[in-house]
């Protein structure tokens, strides 16, 4: 029975997956900070983010192997790795980002190709910051070793859990395009770091005795009867834009309400009286609601009171149809508890 299946976690709770795409525009958020005896409204722009939403059948189909042409081997029970990962791939993926597929695969054991592992304990495990880890997992995501999907748990008020990790079981070959080169490449001068990196190396190729060692491996695999195909290319950016065509688009806000990251200057503040109500308001929530439902729905939003109508101001439109779908009493109770004077509630997205 549907009821009984297992999701990916192994539980019951009905979990919904999905992967943040930036719009190119930033979002202000603003956040009450305590100043000896008073409260003021701080202003942080964080990228805003559309969301692609996929379903558990969606997340299960999605399998990497199904890209590149693959040396002739499966791993079994063990975590085992073929020769040619360290002989080549790891001069593109680096130590740290070939310890991080480590970390990951052993988690995706027998037919297993997806893990959801503690990030800090890999952090901790590699010696390495979240920040540093998180862009060895761009690594991987760029070579198509690795891919996270969020999680939404649906069974527990929405609150977002650890993410799922779909895993490569099988080693793929590189592309001509990796092993020889491609000097049309562009590397942008405002890429990060990391990326700027794996561009250059990519533009050069593998260095000239890698090359020379590849091209002996290729020839013993034909020597042994293997069949050998190397792509031209592989361009995983494309295939995982090509994915989001079987996932459910959520807006970050319509394009009428978009503005460029160089046109949020404004900042919305909120008086004293407006500050004393979002505090109450708030703290009278999370006495009420588990604190990662809390942290996930609430700590972001602002208030403003224009006569006797009260205007609650969310991040994004998931967040304003989340609050206006399930928490509308809560906000009238805690308003009644006040003593405040209301006639309507509205929710709006921040602007």
């Amino acid at each position: 029975m549907e009821e009984d299946r297992q999701n990916l976690k192994g539980g019951k709770d009905k979990l919904e997956y999905y992967r943040g795409i930036e719009t190119g525009t930033l979002e202000p958020r603003l956040k009450l900070v305590k100043e000896e005896s008073n409260l003021k409204t701080l202003t942080y722009y964080y990228p805003e983010k559309d969301i692609i939403k996929y379903t558990e059948d969606e997340v299960r189909k999605f399998s990497l192997d199904s890209y590149g042409e693959s040396i002739p081997y499966v791993d079994g029970e063990l975590t085992i790795f073929n020769n040619y990962l360290f002989d080549f791939w790891g001069y593109f993926l680096n130590a740290e980002g070939l310890a991080l597929f480590g970390h990951l695969k052993r988690f995706a054991y027998g037919n297993k190709d997806w893990c959801f592992p503690n990030f800090e304990l890999i952090s901790l495990k590699m010696d390495k910051s979240r920040p540093t880890v998180h862009n060895y997992m761009d690594i991987l995501e760029r070579y198509g070793f690795a891919y996270k999907f969020g999680v939404w748990n649906r069974s527990r008020e929405g609150v977002e859990e650890s993410p799922i990790f779909k895993v490569r079981k099988k080693v793929p070959l590189l592309s001509k395009k990796l092993i020889y080169g491609d000097p049309d490449i562009v590397i942008p001068d405002d890429a990060p770091a990391h990326i700027r990196k794996a561009l250059k190396k990519e533009k050069e190729g593998l260095p000239k005795r890698l090359q020379q060692e590849h091209e002996k491996y290729v020839k013993r695999m034909i020597n042994n009867n293997e069949t050998v195909k190397l792509e031209k290319d592989l361009d995983f950016e494309k295939i995982y834009l090509q994915w989001q065509q079987y996932g459910e688009l959520i807006k970050a806000s319509s394009k009428k309400k978009s503005r460029l990251a160089s046109e949020v200057l404004v900042e919305k503040e909120m008086d004293k009286d407006e500050l004393a109500l979002l505090e109450f308001i708030k703290e009278y929530i999370s006495n009420k609601i588990s604190k990662p439902s809390y942290d996930t729905w609430f700590s972001n939003i602002l208030l403003k009171k224009e006569n006797k109508d009260i205007s609650i101001l969310t991040p994004n439109e998931f967040a304003k149809d989340w609050l206006e779908e399930r928490y509308v009493e809560m906000f009238e109770t805690a308003l009644k508890e006040y003593e405040c004077q209301f006639n309507s509630i509205k929710f709006e997205v921040l602007q």
